[in-house]
């Protein structure tokens, strides 16, 4: 899944000073950030109440779930204001079902069954998004500027098992 968009200028970086001549040269300086994103469906394990186990190949495991889970989204240090808008444009774009917080109630068994040749361990959780958003904006004087924002972020549904090969 893939998808851009224009920021709105609230998140651009700094205008230049009102003696700098550079960016007089370079308008550019004054356009809004572009934003390209690359989305792929990503595991959030449940952090509050941890379960796991390793699975040998054909085993299977099985747990009943009740009661509430949180998930919320992980994003970098300073890159709330993008991450939001990376996640609006998601939202829209990709999957309604996308938030920044996902609370999951209620009493589901979850199971999976080892069908690999190899070990892993089961986590149990829930399947999320995980977003890499590429920003891109004109920096004065005139020099093309990049961020890489990574949001990961829940998506509203069952909890499940992942598999994690460590």
């Amino acid at each position: 899944m893939d998808f851009s968009f224009e920021g709105d200028g609230a998140t651009a970086e700094p205008k230049s000073g009102k003696g700098d001549m550079a960016a007089m040269a370079c308008p550019e300086v004054n356009d809004p950030p572009k934003y390209t994103v690359k989305g792929t469906p990503y595991f959030l394990p449940d952090k509050k109440k941890p379960q796991s186990t390793w699975l040998l190949p054909r085993q299977t495991v099985s747990w009943t779930v009740t009661g509430s889970h949180t998930f919320t989204w992980d994003i970098g240090a300073s890159a709330e204001a993008e991450a939001g808008a990376i996640l609006a444009k998601a939202k829209v774009s990709v999957d309604t079902k996308i938030s920044n917080a996902w609370t999951w109630t209620g009493t589901q068994t979850v199971t999976d069954t080892n069908t690999t040749s190899k070990g892993y361990r089961a986590v149990l959780g829930q399947v999320g998004w995980k977003l890499t958003g590429t920003k891109t904006w004109i920096a004065p004087p005139c020099t093309v500027k990049k961020k890489t924002i990574v949001v990961l972020a829940p998506r509203k549904g069952d909890m499940s098992i992942g598999r994690q090969n460590s």
